[in-house]
């Protein structure tokens, strides 16, 4: 029973780490608190860990137990966020789009697909945007930009060091560029891409670590970030 339920436990903590970050970064750009933030931030656990069920039950479709976990979560997650938000929630609803595309991409280009990469970091972004709504009441587009974009860039951090293609790293150099190009358009502060610049130099030499230390090394970026963002956003 307890390698079962295990079984039904997302295992990827860098998602885990990112969801934490994203919402701590919510927090701090709202420059208050509330106790709601607490139950929300559950609902959006079971949201990111109903991908469990729904990766073993897309694997098996005929299996009934997996997909009645993967809605039993977003049932229960569903029934949170209407309670804390009630009538405000008509102003998530275009969120919704998000999830729609990226459990679309998932099931027609696959997991490791580079835009289904990209739109989950997109979801999990989402944290920042609903931390800050449950304290002010209102959805920040520019939020979430900045965010999805400072994620995204680990997608093609990875596909680098991984392929060790020229191609991976001139595209690396290229999405950091369009990163700050948007932040300007969106008047979102440079510094908070700070971070970056690690992306930057591994495009540059493709520094070799071991797999432990560099997830150490996204945490410690990740954090920066947080705090660039609580300073400057």
């Amino acid at each position: 029973m307890r390698n079962e339920t295990k079984g039904y436990i997302l295992k990827e903590y860098g998602a885990w780490s990112v969801l934490i970050i994203a919402y701590l970064i919510g927090l701090g750009v709202s420059r208050g608190s509330t106790w709601q933030a607490i139950p929300v931030f559950i609902a959006l656990a079971l949201l990111i860990n109903s991908k469990q069920p729904f990766m073993k039950w897309s694997r098996r479709p005929s299996a009934r137990k997996p997909l009645v976990i993967f809605l039993v979560h977003i049932a229960v997650a569903a029934f949170i966020l209407v309670t804390v938000f009630g009538s405000s929630i008509p102003m998530l609803l275009p969120l919704l789009v998000f999830p729609a595309a990226y459990l679309a991409m998932n099931r027609l280009a696959g997991e490791h697909f580079v835009l289904t990469e990209a739109l989950g970091f997109v979801l999990l972004s989402l944290a920042a945007v609903l931390a800050k709504f449950t304290i002010t009441g209102g959805v920040d587009i520019r939020l979430l930009v900045a965010v999805a974009l400072y994620f995204i860039a680990g997608v093609f951090k990875v596909k680098a060091v991984l392929l060790k293609k020229t191609r991976d790293r001139v595209v690396m150099v290229l999405y950091v560029v369009f990163a700050a190009i948007v932040y300007q358009r969106f008047h979102i502060a440079l510094i908070a891409l700070l971070p970056l610049v690690d992306n930057l130099i591994v495009a540059a030499s493709l520094y070799r670590v071991k797999l432990q230390t560099t997830g150490w090394i996204e945490v410690g970026k990740s954090l920066l970030f947080l705090m660039l963002m609580a300073f400057y956003f």
